[in-house]
């Protein structure tokens, strides 16, 4: 982890869907060489009403994100603080995708290797039944005092990290991390361009040859995710 540059993000939304809810509150913390180097949070106007139980659960009402910026209003910033970096988040896929959703509607192509908190733990700590956020905190008598926050819930994940780092034996830990970030080695064939271009939902895809012949037809629920994952294994 000394070595990694991280950015640590958590977000409020209105919902569940990327394609039709809207991000409500965002924090990122950067992480530098092992150390907290900057803390970002703010609410977002989401440009539609929160429902009672989103108000309810996060304690953000419509009244709070009234005057708050737009997300187009902190696009740079949030995207200058994710550059570079791995992205860190429990239940990754479901904040990436938030995000990636946000910049696309900004024009602005994002996309980043991502750290799942939850799966960590789970490769971890294959004895616990639970890996949400509040079995962590229980089980490592973190303290919360703004669950459902942003910045609240993003910090418990940075303490988290920090607790790995001094509690878990190195090698195991590097082999877990590894195991989640592993990055696919693309055929010379095929451009990086291409598999950015790559939706992030369900389909079918299929393999051309050099020759235009098909090699392969394949459906999923997430098209980007598992195109990827034919080149993860260390095989020709």
């Amino acid at each position: 982890m000394d070595t990694l540059n991280l950015s640590i993000v958590d977000i409020e939304t209105t919902g569940i869907s990327p394609a039709f809810d809207r991000i409500i509150e965002i924090a990122v913390l950067r992480i530098s060489e092992g150390q907290l180097v900057e803390e970002y949070s703010t609410l977002v106007d989401p440009e539609r009403t929160i429902s009672y139980h989103i108000e309810a659960l996060t304690g953000i009402t419509n009244k709070d994100v009234h005057k708050a910026p737009f997300f187009r209003d902190i696009k740079d910033e949030v995207f200058r603080l994710l550059d570079g970096s791995i992205f860190v988040a429990h239940n990754a896929r479901f904040d990436y995708g938030f995000l990636r959703r946000e910049f696309d509607r900004e024009g602005i192509a994002f996309s980043a290797k991502c750290l799942c908190t939850a799966r960590l733990s789970r490769l971890l700590f294959p004895g616990y039944r639970r890996h949400n956020l509040d079995s962590i905190i229980e089980r490592f008598g973190f303290t919360c005092e703004n669950r459902h926050r942003a910045l609240g819930d993003a910090s418990v994940l940075w303490d988290f990290l920090r607790t790995l780092h001094q509690q878990i034996d190195e090698t195991e830990l590097t082999r877990a991390w590894t195991k989640i970030l592993k990055a696919p080695t693309l055929p010379p064939l095929l451009k990086e361009s291409t598999i950015r271009t790559l939706p992030e939902s369900p389909g079918v895809y299929i393999f051309y040859g050099q020759g235009g012949g098909t090699l392969y037809v394949g459906k999923s629920v997430n098209i980007r995710q598992r195109v990827l994952s034919h080149f993860q294994n260390d095989r020709a």
